[in-house]
């Protein structure tokens, strides 16, 4: 079988040998540079094609995105002064500050009839084609699971149109007036999401698409259960009805800890496990697709090539047998994380995988 028809039945929870590992999620170009055996300006000469060359180099099944690195200039440091991951952005001198603001600019959202008759519906099924069409071409025998992370009802953070603060206090403060603003965020996700599923009908792509929003941190969601289902989870349902109808396996990201969100979970004083997530069901009784989930913020950048093998060792026996279950790190791979570990990572995959083959 090829890798994407490895990927495929995988996600299809059928039979397969191995367990497939995902690439995509790279933002370390002297690593995917290496691997090539290039200098990195070469990397940046063809940045899409080099990221899936490497990916292939290394023996992905699948891509995921993909998240492209950022150029060096335009990255911030770490406090030793590494670049990292996230873009430098200034900080909109017109920002508003305050919930009051943020709560009147809420009363002047579009209504749903104004959002459906200003959709530039062909631009955007032109995005998604060539994230999708364009991309699977470009990866030949592997499969290609595009991310739209930003497509689901917007959930703002601090480089928008506002504060972070002020949008959260002003959630808490205004409902019914923010309701307005999620209203037409919901409308615009619906309409891209009825772009989306025409567009893999009309292409017979894949019926798995990955999206979501940050809402969650750390301690939980950043917003009460009580507020999100007030004033988030129903646009998000009304939103999803278009990929629902298509069939669409829906990959949802969160970021951080989701477990108050998802009550059925399993309660541990040790977190969320993955063990744990990979034993629970939808509500049809089907189990969770799950991408994962070697730790970008541990495991990759802080441990050793032991310990990168054995998150390796866990994921392949959680998965293995199971199906729905791609081997991935658990966001971007930084240009922090040494390269010995990330070869490490996807070296341990192929030897595990090799035991069965």
């Amino acid at each position: 079988m090829t890798p994407r028809e490895i990927a495929l039945r995988a996600l299809r929870f059928e039979e397969t040998d191995v367990v497939p590992v995902a690439g995509g999620l790279m933002q370390h170009v002297p690593f995917m540079a290496g691997v090539l055996e290039i200098s990195e300006a070469q990397w940046w000469e063809a940045p899409s094609a080099n990221l899936f060359a490497a990916c292939r180099e290394i023996g992905c099944h699948t891509i995921l995105g993909p998240v492209m690195p950022k150029p060096p200039g335009n990255t911030t440091r770490d406090a030793h002064g590494r670049p990292t991951d996230f873009t430098q952005s200034a900080r909109r001198p017109d920002v508003l500050t305050t919930p009051e603001q943020v709560a009147a600019h809420a009363q002047d959202a579009p209504s749903p009839e104004q959002v459906r008759a200003e959709f530039d519906a062909p631009a955007t099924e032109a995005d998604y084609r060539g994230r999708s069409v364009d991309a699977a071409r470009a990866a030949g025998d592997m499969l290609v699971i595009p991310h739209i992370l930003g497509w689901a009802p917007s959930f703002p953070t601090s480089d928008g149109v506002f504060s972070y603060e002020a949008f959260l206090m002003a959630c808490t403060l205004y409902p019914d007036d923010m309701a307005l603003l999620f209203q037409a965020w919901g409308e615009t996700a619906r309409l891209r999401f009825e772009v989306v599923a025409r567009v893999i009908e009309q292409h017979d792509l894949p019926r798995i698409i990955w999206i979501g929003q940050d809402i969650c941190e750390s301690k939980g969601s950043v917003l009460s259960p009580e507020l999100l289902e007030r004033l988030y989870l129903p646009q998000l349902a009304y939103a999803l009805e278009p990929l629902k109808r298509a069939c669409m396996k829906i990959v949802w990201h969160t970021d951080a800890n989701y477990r108050a969100i998802l009550p059925r979970l399993y309660e541990s004083p040790d977190g969320i496990k993955l063990e744990d997530v990979a034993a629970m069901r939808t509500p049809s009784g089907d189990p969770l697709i799950v991408f994962g989930s070697i730790s970008t913020h541990l495991v990759l950048p802080q441990g050793s090539v032991a310990a990168v093998e054995a998150a390796v060792d866990r994921c392949i026996e959680v998965g293995r047998g199971r199906g729905g279950m791609l081997i991935a790190p658990s966001s971007s791979i930084g240009p922090e994380v040494p390269t010995e570990n990330i070869a490490a990572m996807y070296r341990r995959v192929r030897e595990r995988n090799a035991e069965v083959s």
